[in-house]
């Protein structure tokens, strides 16, 4: 058979497809070149134009106190209970306004029940002290009407030893000591009496205290119970905070953890926006730089100045409470602008800032 050979020739080199031996065989030839490239066609695309960066941002009152969701703990002799999560029962509707110790929000008292238990402990207390008291009174009386006989005992033997030439010598040695063995017995039926009545009084003592620390057990009860109970510190305007996990404002019967910030007291309506921007571009973001705030699914955009820029990187992560977040550990800087407020900017949204 006569050698075959078919050449393809691309852009990219020739192949050579050919037969010998009554085998085929797929080879690569070397480049050639064909003549002038083509000129590049009308249609082609230009070169791309970077999109400008957009940072993440969310409304907030401008100036508020905020107020956070408290421990939930109580902790009582004999009585221990610690949970690390606490559900929220009651809030005042968003956009209200509160007078200074007003009732904003209620949170869960799950140790109700130890009100009762603390009361029976009081009960049996008290009741201890009076049997303690009756009893304590009862020792010390006995003990003292002995100490009184024996004293008249010891001053008949005394007289007995007066009878001098009365006795013989030996009744009259009999009676010495028989007056010297009550002087002994007083004595001793004398410090026997105080003894009791001592000891009598440190039962009574440490009855009490039992008794009053139970008494004081319902004052802390009641610091707990009162805890739960979050009063407004200024007089303002109720701010609801955001909850990432979420991805809402806080509402009834949400569940946080112990300390999370759940509401806002703002002082009035002005907003502000919190813009996390990354290490990269801070640089260009500086105090009275102009941004622009638009909603996520908005065109309409809003102006806003910067006001402070924070001193040092955070993580996003801990800055929008989320460590699931795909850049949570990246690191940003937390800045404030100052926006006008308009209808369609409320406390609590999410934003996107454009510089």
């Amino acid at each position: 058979m006569s050698r075959l050979r078919i050449a393809l020739y691309s852009g990219l080199g020739a192949l050579a497809l050919g037969a010998v031996g009554g085998g085929l065989y797929l080879f690569r030839a070397p480049l050639l070149a064909l003549g002038p490239a083509p000129a590049a066609s009308a249609s082609a695309p230009g070169p791309t134009v970077a999109a400008k960066p957009t940072f993440f941002g969310r409304v907030v009152p401008r100036a508020a106190t905020p107020l956070h969701a408290p421990p939930n703990v109580f902790r009582l002799k004999g009585w221990n209970s610690r949970s690390n999560w606490i559900k929220l029962i009651d809030l005042v509707p968003d956009g209200s306004k509160v007078d200074k110790g007003q009732v904003v929000a209620r949170f869960e008292f799950s140790n109700e029940e130890a009100r009762a238990w603390i009361d029976q402990r009081i009960a049996e207390t008290q009741a201890d002290l009076g049997s303690a008291e009756t009893r304590v009174a009862d020792e010390v009386r006995r003990e003292k009407a002995r100490a009184e006989v024996l004293s008249l005992d010891t001053e008949r033997a005394e007289l007995d030893t007066g009878k001098g030439t009365l006795v013989s010598e030996r009744d009259l040695t009999l009676l010495k000591l028989a007056y010297e063995r009550a002087q002994a017995e007083e004595k001793a039926q004398e410090a026997l009496y105080r003894a009791t009545r001592s000891r009598g009084s440190s039962e009574m003592s440490y009855l009490q205290a039992t008794a009053d620390d139970w008494k004081s057990g319902i004052a802390r009860y009641e610091m707990y119970e009162k805890r739960v109970k979050i009063l407004a510190p200024h007089a303002g305007i109720v701010r609801h905070a955001f909850m990432n996990h979420l991805r809402r404002k806080v509402q009834k019967a949400d569940g946080m953890p112990s300390g999370s910030l759940f509401v806002h007291i703002a002082e009035d309506e002005r907003l502000s926006v919190e813009v996390l921007v990354p290490e990269a571009q801070v640089a260009q973001t500086k105090v009275g730089t102009k941004l622009r705030v638009r909603l996520p699914d908005g065109n309409e955009r809003f102006e806003a100045t910067v006001l402070a820029v924070g001193d040092y990187p955070q993580e996003v992560g801990f800055l929008r409470g989320d460590d699931e977040l795909p850049d949570a550990h990246e690191k940003v800087y937390l800045v404030t602008a100052d926006i006008e407020a308009p209808p369609a900017l409320k406390s609590g949204m999410e934003v996107r800032v454009e510089p």
